[in-house]
């Protein structure tokens, strides 16, 4: 695919949604020429500046349907905004200035040897800085699962948790980034016909990902006799005696004897939790739990959901897919193929 360098108007496909292109090259130098590219560009971020300063930004890669390289430049700065809704994972190595990456929940500050991995849909806006570079990647969840299960021949497990923030101070982190960068240049060269770059840079890049990249801590949740404030203790007891039936953080408080504020504080210095999350961890357990069990093969996955208290299921899909890095569906396919 030739470069489709958007100072050239006219020489792009006028689609304007994502799609796979094998390689794109993008050289803006204008407010213009970014919404030129926002609009039928086909990425899964729009750009935007950061300043009056007319904005200069190369982005240069390729992508498939399953996963994105691309390589960013820029000497003053920008701003990108997801467009898309895919349940992809989005690795960035910073290679010069810093990216302020703000999530929906907090917000991450990346510079020069620092790398992220955190899931696209919980991405809100990236604010790169002027001198800024990076190489990036996505890959699917579904993609990077299966290679998970190919390398460490354990097909019931789930996706290990990585760490959203990481330094390039091992070999193994700094060979993954060798590698993106040496495969990104080479995207210059593929053709029509080669079909297999994608597929085998998907692998190659999924297996380097999962055995160099460090892993969260499992989130295990401390026993009810290890905690040290008592109404936490009383708070537990309560909500495991009721997460199948609707609860309300003011009645939570109450049988715990403390105010509503001051049970939310406990429960972030006792579990590094709030109580809402608490509960939604409990019950998403019990989901996973029941789906595991043949005794339940016959009951839908949406009254699963629902008997633990889960009333939106697209909602609850998505919690249980961050949580376990797998489908509700996939979980109950490998319980059904371990019994047959």
């Amino acid at each position: 695919m030739p470069d489709t360098t958007s100072r050239l108007p006219g020489i792009r496909s006028p689609e304007s949604i994502w799609r796979p292109q094998r390689f794109f090259a993008h050289q803006l130098q204008s407010v213009r020429e970014l919404e030129y590219v926002n609009d039928g560009g086909g990425l899964a971020v729009n750009f935007y500046p950061v300043s009056r300063v007319s904005p200069q930004v190369r982005v240069e890669g390729g992508q498939s349907r399953t996963m994105s390289l691309w390589h960013t430049q820029s000497t003053t700065g920008f701003l990108t905004i997801p467009t898309i809704e895919a349940d992809l994972f989005t690795i960035r190595f910073v290679t010069n200035g810093q990216m302020i990456r703000r999530n929906w929940r907090d917000e991450q500050v990346v510079t020069q040897g620092y790398a992220t991995f955190s899931a696209l849909e919980d991405m809100r806006n990236g604010e790169a800085s002027a001198g800024f570079s990076a190489i990036s990647s996505t890959i699917a969840r579904a993609s990077l699962l299966a290679s998970y299960h190919a390398l460490e021949q354990k097909p019931d497990r789930p996706l290990p948790v990585l760490e959203p923030l990481t330094s390039l101070d091992n070999m193994g982190m700094r060979a993954l980034l060798l590698s993106l960068e040496q495969m990104q240049i080479r995207l210059r060269d593929v053709r029509t016909a080669d079909d297999l770059f994608f597929p085998l840079l998907e692998e190659i890049i999924s297996y380097q990902l999962l055995s160099a990249w460090p892993r969260a801590p499992a989130a295990e949740l401390p026993s009810t006799g290890n905690l040290a404030a008592a109404h936490v203790r009383r708070a537990i007891d309560y909500i495991e005696a009721h997460l199948a039936t609707p609860l309300r953080l003011a009645d939570v408080a109450a049988v715990a004897g403390v105010s509503v504020r001051l049970l939310q504080m406990s429960f972030k210095r006792e579990l590094n939790m709030t109580p809402v999350e608490f509960i939604i961890e409990r019950r998403l357990q019990h989901v996973h739990r029941d789906l595991c069990r043949e005794a339940y093969r016959e009951t839908s996955i949406a009254d699963l959901g629902r008997r633990w208290g889960f009333a939106h299921m697209s909602d609850f899909a998505q919690r249980y897919r961050r949580r376990f890095g797998c489908t509700p569906s996939d979980t109950r396919r490998d319980m059904l193929r371990k019994v047959e």
